[in-house]
């Protein structure tokens, strides 16, 4: 069955639009008042895949494991390529001793929004006592989906580990916050 507009047959018609020009190889039948599309080829669409969630560490711990005090910074990203949200927070942790990194929330668009956006820990930069500058980025390693409370364990030896929560939250880190914040 071939498809006339005018005196042109749908071979001969062409489109801008892509998808309209998909539709016109196809072929429309009309039967009970419903249009269905027959293919000829047997291509099939490829299979829906759900995108993966992205790897976001949403606040963290770094343990200090050396015998010595460290300094660290620690980066949150705000909104992706813009600089007005972001922050850097500089620390001194002791020796044998850990620091917790929280969430930070933002508002962009105030007054007209009302929403809030969480800030995502992308960079974790440590100087030990010797002067040796080690540091991590996003994404970090064994890091798969979003999480919160993310442990970045500074040794002796080596680098900064990058390690899954090992203990379950501490609730006073979540008293007096609102229910978006939990």
């Amino acid at each position: 069955m071939s498809t006339t507009i005018g005196n042109k047959t749908e071979s001969e018609i062409k489109s801008t639009d892509p998808m309209i020009n998909d539709l016109l190889k196809r072929q429309a039948k009309n039967e009970n008042g419903v249009v269905t599309i027959n293919d000829d080829t047997d291509e099939k669409p490829p299979p829906f895949k759900m995108p993966r969630a992205p790897p976001h560490v949403y606040s963290c711990f770094v343990v200090n494991r050396t015998n010595e005090s460290i300094e660290c910074d620690v980066h949150y990203d705000g909104r992706p390529e813009e600089d007005t949200f972001n922050e850097d927070v500089h620390v001194i942790i002791p020796a044998n001793d850990e620091k917790f990194f929280p969430r930070k929330f933002f508002q962009p668009d105030l007054p007209e929004s009302y929403c809030r956006w969480v800030k995502i820990i992308t960079h974790i930069r440590v100087k030990k006592q010797n002067g040796k500058i080690l540091e991590v980025d996003y994404p970090f390693d064994n890091v798969h989906q979003p999480i919160r409370n993310w442990e970045f364990h500074v040794r002796d030896q080596g680098d900064i580990l990058s390690k899954p929560p090992t203990r379950p939250a501490n609730i006073i880190k979540y008293e007096n916050l609102d229910e978006y914040e939990r």
